[in-house]
């Protein structure tokens, strides 16, 4: 028994070594104090990160449409969605996904990200979303630059974390919300009215306007989103909610994010 179990050892040291040295690169401690094992995935050729925008409530998501509308198969994308991330949280996210090369043949990134930045600070400064900032009574103009400054540099930071790793980086604009009596949770009311929704679209406009310069500045391609918006505010079924496509919405969404991907 005794040499046996000398032979065991010597003929398995090798392999429990390798499993020693390799779970610390393939994976990584969850909040919980578990383990997530992840292995790179050679099949990922588009990244699609973000927040709600690309991982969201509703039953599909703009990148489950990608696969047919490009004639790719479905285990080329990688949704790298997170809902609530804001772009202060997801530019170390992003950074790491790619550090770990988790998709070593990836090509494209699309980033979508900013929305949460956005909502964080109406909850923060103007929770009943009451007064637009482009008033000449707005009292927040020094934070809300503040905030979109942090947003371009988060967006930019991005952009050439992408570039860095060989990726081709396509920006995204939001859509804007319905001016309808919609449901919100964002909202202290869990409801949004149609003055508060055209106040919220001022902000997601300036939000815009930022992702537009930086893709200009940075070399990265434009999917502007927002220019979808007569096709989308025309039918509340395109909406989940008030900040969340629903099924149908994202599809819209992804016929344009395919066009843009093909050069039309």
């Amino acid at each position: 028994m005794k040499n046996q179990t000398g032979r065991f050892r010597r003929r398995h040291r090798g392999s429990i070594l390798w499993i020693l040295f390799a779970l610390p690169v393939l994976g990584a401690a969850d909040c919980s104090g578990g383990f997530n094992l992840r292995l790179p995935d050679p099949n990922v050729r588009i990244i699609a990160f973000g927040s709600s925008t690309t991982a969201g409530p509703s039953t599909m998501q703009y990148v489950d449409y990608l696969p047919d509308l490009l004639s790719e198969p479905a285990n080329a994308f990688a949704n790298e969605g997170l809902g609530g991330e804001t772009t202060t949280d997801g530019v170390p996210r992003l950074q790491s996904l790619l550090d770990a090369e988790y998709f070593p043949n990836a090509d494209t990134l699309i980033y979508w990200q900013g929305g949460n930045d956005v909502i964080d600070f109406i909850q923060a400064h103007d929770p009943l979303i009451a007064i637009s900032p482009n008033s000449g009574l707005y009292l927040f103009n020094t934070e809300l630059q503040a905030l979109l400054e942090t947003v371009d540099a988060n967006l930019r930071a991005a952009i050439n974390a992408g570039k860095s790793s060989g990726l081709n980086v396509y920006l995204a604009t939001f859509y804007f919300i319905p001016e309808e009596i919609f449901d919100c949770a964002a909202t202290p009311l869990d409801v949004i009215f149609p003055l508060q929704a055209a106040v919220a679209n001022d902000y997601i406009e300036k939000l815009n306007q930022r992702i537009r310069d930086v893709a200009a500045a940075e070399g990265a391609t434009l999917i502007d989103i927002a220019a979808l918006d007569a096709t989308l505010r025309a039918d509340l079924a395109n909406y989940f909610n008030c900040n969340h496509l629903s099924a149908i919405g994202n599809q819209i969404a992804a016929q344009r994010i395919a066009e843009v991907l093909q050069g039309n």
